[in-house]
């Protein structure tokens, strides 16, 4: 496993601190923000296929009060780094373990826990998984969170869960983290319903190849109409993908 950070990320900066001080992890500090810095795995010489997590701080207009874990990638556009219509290796397993622990660690505290859609750069032929707090100077630099983030992070397991990349929902993706969190489910790439336009076979396929042990989607029952609801079908039916809806 590597670790790599932006050196003006304060919740990134903040986090790496506990896995080096209190884990000894080796973290490496990226000179730009780790979402425009396609393969961060030549910047720290991964092994093919080794896991790269990056803490992250995550904004939010609202400023909700969150601990984040998500996959990288994008579909129609890149505005926040990568390529377009690229999605780097997502291992959901682990993804998962990061969730489960920080949603026993974080009890009590006022803080949301829970999964985002995929959203943003980098691109990367390694497995990547962000974990982020969210979403303001105050929370990324709370000494506390950083550590039991730090924790999440480096007692994450890897459980023998089934894989399911999602679709729907909104940005926070309560349903999939409530199914995550009370399953043994681990959910890979996440569209959510606002990116049902830039939803095609081949994003489809993307989603599902870049999700390390996928078996097939899951689909957000009250995200779609009808008419929506066969467009997916008839796309996955297309590409062979399984899919049930949730």
């Amino acid at each position: 496993m590597k670790v790599v950070y932006g050196s003006d990320d304060v919740a990134g900066r903040n986090i790496s601190y506990f896995l080096e001080k209190n884990f000894s992890v080796d973290v490496t500090e990226l000179g730009d923000h780790p979402v425009y810095h396609d393969y961060p795995e030549r910047e720290v010489n991964a092994a093919k296929g080794e896991l790269i997590i990056i803490p992250s701080q995550h904004k939010s207009m609202k400023n909700v009060r969150s601990l984040t874990v998500h996959a990288a990638g994008n579909f129609d556009t890149n505005d926040l780094g990568g390529e377009k219509n690229k999605m780097a290796p997502y291992d959901a397993r682990y993804a998962r373990g990061v969730l489960l622990n920080i949603t026993k660690y974080a009890k009590g505290l006022d803080y949301q826990v829970t999964y985002e859609a995929t959203h943003h750069g980098p691109f990367s032929e390694n497995p990547i998984v962000f974990v982020e707090i969210g979403s303001s100077d105050i929370e990324y630099g709370d000494r506390d969170v950083g550590y039991l983030v730090a924790r999440s992070i480096y007692e994450s397991f890897d459980e023998d869960a089934e894989v399911y990349c999602g679709i729907g929902g909104l940005h926070y993706s309560s349903k999939f983290t409530k199914i995550a969190v009370s399953e043994k489910i681990a959910i890979g790439h996440i569209a959510s319903k606002y990116r049902f336009a830039a939803l095609t076979p081949d994003a489809l396929l993307e989603m599902y190849n870049k999700t390390l042990g996928a078996q097939g989607f899951l689909i957000e029952n009250k995200s779609f109409d009808s008419l929506q609801k066969n467009s997916l079908k008839k796309m996955l039916d297309s590409v062979s993908l399984s899919y049930k809806f949730v």
